[in-house]
This record gives structure tokens, sequence and C-alpha cells, in this order.
């Protein structure tokens, strides 16, 4: 989730014309920056994008009580949905094969089962493993169905969240959008990063990734020229239950993972960037070298969960990230 729009990108930008953008996306905060245009087409294809957003937001938003994604939960299924919601739940069930379920959509009876129990500020360890270990019978991506026309669910409980991949789907839509409309110096943030082409004199967008538990700009950085960055982390969402119960939930087990503090992803798609932070979160470096050959990710940068205290967690300062390179393409017609 977006915690600081471009907080660590204003001392790089080269060109005192770039024209900004702030809204709001899925919940998160949101930037646009372009670069290379003037005022007055600019002002057009942000009203346009605005437009675009809020569309996609009626399909994939958990919180619009008629959007696509809530009428398959509330119905256990979806006739003739947009086209854009048969492709992300097509692709959200793949990136879940793929990780072996560390990725999985239908994790959202256990973000409602959580919720509850901190709604009513539930203290007693026992009830809340026991009412978790219920709520994981109704987790499976495997019991999600995606049909041409059709979505639906195979067994009864079931509910999906699209949290942890529609940013990054929207962020690349809108990208896309930007491109066909020709502009080529680019940096979209609608929750996860997406450069559309480097700034107009040539440089690429740095971009620095969050810190450990603050979630602020660290000194870690990377470089976008075409493609995007995701980072996931601690520093989201808690829930007021006794132990270590935060917005990222393993589908295996329900409890909230405590390898890494913040893991970012740098890949050709936010969809791709987006939906692997989330994933590689729950998972180990070793289990995370075994997925990378078979994703296009360029690099992944991982703090470990015990290298944080309280010194660094607000700037990263003294920590020393995990780097693993991937074998990612940069092709600059791929959005």
């Amino acid at each position: 989730m977006a915690g600081f729009p471009f907080a660590g990108l204003a001392s790089t930008l080269r060109s005192a014309s770039v024209h900004r953008w702030h809204g709001t996306a899925l919940g998160a905060q949101a930037t646009i920056l372009l670069d290379g245009t003037n005022k007055e087409h600019a002002d057009q294809v942000l009203a346009d994008i605005v437009v675009e957003i809020d569309r996609l937001e009626n399909i994939f938003s958990l919180y619009r009580p008629a959007s696509t994604l809530s009428r398959l939960n509330a119905q256990s299924e979806v006739g003739d949905p947009e086209q854009e919601f048969i492709d992300l739940m097509a692709r959200a069930t793949g990136f879940a094969a793929l990780t072996n379920g560390a990725f999985d959509p239908t994790i959202q009876p256990v973000w409602q089962a959580l919720a509850g129990l901190s709604l009513h500020k539930t203290t007693d360890r026992g009830q809340i493993e026991a009412v978790v270990a219920h709520s994981l019978k109704a987790v499976g991506y495997r019991d999600l169905v995606v049909e041409e026309g059709r979505v639906s669910f195979a067994r009864r409980g079931m509910a999906v969240t699209l949290n942890g991949i529609a940013q990054g789907y929207i962020t690349d839509r809108i990208a896309a959008l930007l491109r066909q409309r020709g502009f080529n110096h680019v940096l979209v943030d609608l929750g996860e990063q997406r450069a559309v082409g480097p700034q107009a004199d040539g440089a690429n967008w740095r971009v620095r990734i969050k810190a450990p538990i603050s979630g602020q700009p660290a000194r870690e950085a990377v470089d976008l020229g075409t493609d995007a960055l995701a980072t996931s982390g601690t520093y989201g969402f808690r829930f007021d239950l006794p132990g270590q119960r935060f917005h990222l939930i393993d589908p295996k087990n329900g409890t909230s993972p405590a390898l890494w503090s913040s893991l970012s992803v740098q890949a050709p798609s936010a969809t791709t960037a987006d939906a692997l932070s989330t994933a590689f979160s729950m998972m180990s470096e070793h289990e995370i070298r075994k997925v990378l050959p078979l994703t296009d990710v360029s690099l992944v940068i991982g703090f470990p969960h015990a290298a944080t205290d309280a010194t660094n967690v607000l700037t990263g300062a003294g920590v020393m990230p995990t780097r693993i390179v991937g074998a990612g393409r940069r092709d600059p017609s791929q959005i």
C-alpha cells in the first residue's frame, strides 16, 4: 500500500515543469508525475484518468457494495463480469499457483474473522486460534473458478480480496492509458510505482523504497525507466489483537509472517510486482530463489525482520537488506 507517495523522489527530479496530480485509488494516496508536457495537455488527460480510476474501483473495490468483487463475495458467483475482472482473477490464481499458495486471493475469510475478533477486542489466544483455524477452511485458490463470462466459488463460505494485486493492476492500466495518449515521461503511484519511460532529460526516476516498520522512504533506492516497484511491509494496518497480527496474512496458517519487515519487488509490470511482493513476504529467501527464475522479476530487496531495531525503523539506516537479482526482462514496449 502506498504510504508516502514519492516522498523520497523530489530531490531527483530534473525538470521544474513536472506536472503533479494527487488523489486516492483503492483507499491509498495516489500521485502521478508528468514530465515533458504542457499544463493544458496534462490537465486534459488527468481528468480522464480520474474517471478511469473510478470505473476500475467500481470493479475491484471491497468497500463499494455494488462493485463486481463485492457482488461475487455476496452471491458466490458473478455472471458476465467486466473483462478486466476476469483477467485479474485469472492472473491472481496464476500467481497463487506459481507461489504454491503464498499469494492467495481467497484469504478474505481470515481477514474478516480477524477484523471481528479485533472489533470485540478479543484477548483469549485460544479463542483467536480457533476462529482463525475455522476461517482457514474457506481458503483455497483452487476453488476459485474463473471461466469466460463467469467467476464463482466451488464451495460455501469463500470470499476474495484483491488488495494484494489490484493496486498494481490499476497502476498498469493507467500507465497504458498515458502511453496511448502520447505521454512517455511519467511516474505513476497508485499504491505501487510504475514508470512510463524516463524523465524528459533521459534520466531514470529514482525511487527510494519504504523503510521497515515506518513505511517512510529509506536510503535504499531503485531506478525505474519502464518498469515497476511494489513494497509490502509490516508498517501497514494492524489488528487490535495480542501477538503479531497485521494486514499481511499467510494463507497456509492464518498468521502474519515474521521473515521480512519490508520486501520490495521490481518487475516489468506493477501487477507482477504487487502480487509477488505480497507472496514473497510469506516466503524464505530459499523459497524466493526457487520461484524467481519462473518470473520476469529483476530485483527483490528484503529487510529481514530480525535486522530491525528502534534506531533504524524510520530511515532504514544500519539495516543491511537482502538483494536477490532476477533475470527480469526490460522491454520498453511492455505495459
